[in-house]
């Protein structure tokens, strides 16, 4: 038997969301050691047009919260991008947890193999429920989570492997 879309998006959730959050505590005590004013470290980039540690963040996030909703055939939740320190991004990552695990399994499930709309930019993707997840939502994820840890590393937070596979 194979696993159920609602489990892989939990599990999912909870364990690259749950890394992001213990490597942004990490991050949180390491630039108070170092002296680090925090909000260099929340501004950082890879280049400039790309999105910084707090947008990586909050991308992930929006990315498994929404993705709930829309399987689950709810309403978008809200979480408005308002977070200016490591610690409200960690509260971000606990209430997606929260959000996520809290979406009844049977409404997700029941949208497995139902062909849903995606918004995408301004055009709409039509994709089954599984679909949705597989190439969607977990790819998003995990982009955005390993942006995150790879600017964190970057900085000179020592976090390995283990720090993003392991909440």
């Amino acid at each position: 038997m194979s696993d159920t879309v609602s489990f892989t998006l939990k599990s999912s959730t909870n364990q690259t969301i749950g890394a992001l959050k213990s490597i942004l505590g990490k991050a949180a005590a390491y630039a108070g050691e170092k002296g680090f004013d925090e909000k260099v470290v929340l501004a950082a980039r890879l280049c400039p047009d790309m999105f910084d540690l707090t947008h990586q963040v909050q991308i992930a996030c929006d990315t498994v919260a929404r993705g709930a909703a829309r399987l689950a055939g709810l309403d978008m939740p809200s979480f408005p991008d308002t977070e200016t320190s490591i610690v409200e991004l960690m509260d971000r990552c606990a209430r997606t947890i929260d959000y996520v695990n809290g979406v009844d399994n049977a409404a997700i499930d029941a949208n497995a193999r139902v062909t849903l709309q995606i918004p995408i930019g301004q055009a709409t993707m039509p994709m089954e429920g599984r679909q949705y997840l597989a190439s969607f939502i977990l790819p998003n994820l995990h982009f955005h989570a390993a942006i995150a840890y790879g600017l964190l590393r970057h900085q000179g937070l020592q976090v390995g492997k283990r720090d993003f596979l392991v909440p």
